[in-house]
């Protein structure tokens, strides 16, 4: 009997590592995922480990840690880094016109003088940065409006400084505009003509072969019960 207990103790603790899920997230997708991931593990007990940041910081995770078991993302850019080969598309991205303190009568009228300030995730970093870069160039608003840019290094920070009312207007996606909506004064979604959708999608990382945890995951996605949170959020 004392034998048993031993062997007991020593193997709860691999068992806890094997019920349990590292998935690193760009951080714009962060209210989705997070409800997504509180079902998930009530339906399975797999406990989900939930790492968010810019692009950039979540490819430099899955490259230099080799515990990472599903990165979501945009796909084109995962693509780019060579770190994985399988991908299960989740749906596709909408660049939205936050407006902080007073709505505008439309896009064009970010080159007025009454608005002082404009924020947009990092280009470099983020895909929603990259998005609205897309946008003011195609746009042609980007030489009227240079001078007013304010970046930052997250969608999440966008709304942030729009809940706070210290800039005017902010690029965000429609996951976060509507998770914010009762803290602006509204919001538009922008012609996907001007500038390219990004596909978010879930993602294997070479390096490591998928769990049993990771693979009960992405079925997961398939259900209505996830399948009806992302389309609360726009996805």
């Amino acid at each position: 009997m004392r034998l048993l207990l031993i062997l007991c103790c020593l193997l709860a603790p691999v068992a806890a590592i094997a019920d349990s899920l590292l998935i690193a997230a760009g951080a714009g997708y962060k209210k989705p995922l997070t409800e997504v991931y509180a079902a998930f593990t009530q339906d399975s007990g797999i406990q989900v480990q939930a790492a968010f940041g810019n692009m950039r910081q979540v490819i430099a995770q899955t490259r230099d840690s080799d515990r990472v078991d599903l990165v979501v993302g945009e796909q084109g850019l995962l693509t780019e880094t060579g770190l994985f080969t399988r991908f299960t598309p989740l749906g596709r991205g909408r660049l939205v016109l936050a407006y902080a303190h007073t709505r505008l009568s439309g896009y064009q009228t970010l080159a007025d003088t009454e608005v002082e300030r404009i924020a947009l995730p990092d280009p470099k970093k983020a895909i929603y940065g990259r998005a609205a870069t897309q946008f003011l160039e195609r746009s042609g608003l980007m030489p009227q409006v240079r001078e007013k840019l304010m970046t930052v290094a997250t969608v999440p920070q966008v709304s942030a400084y729009l809940i706070a009312g210290t800039v005017d207007a902010g690029f965000i996606n429609i996951t976060d505009a509507l998770g914010i909506q009762d803290k602006i004064a509204g919001f538009e979604e922008l012609p996907s003509a001007l500038y390219d959708p990004p596909i978010i999608a879930l993602a294997y990382p070479t390096a490591r072969p998928a769990s049993e945890a990771a693979t009960a995951f992405a079925e997961f996605l398939g259900t209505q019960k996830a399948k009806a949170i992302f389309a609360k959020y726009g996805l």
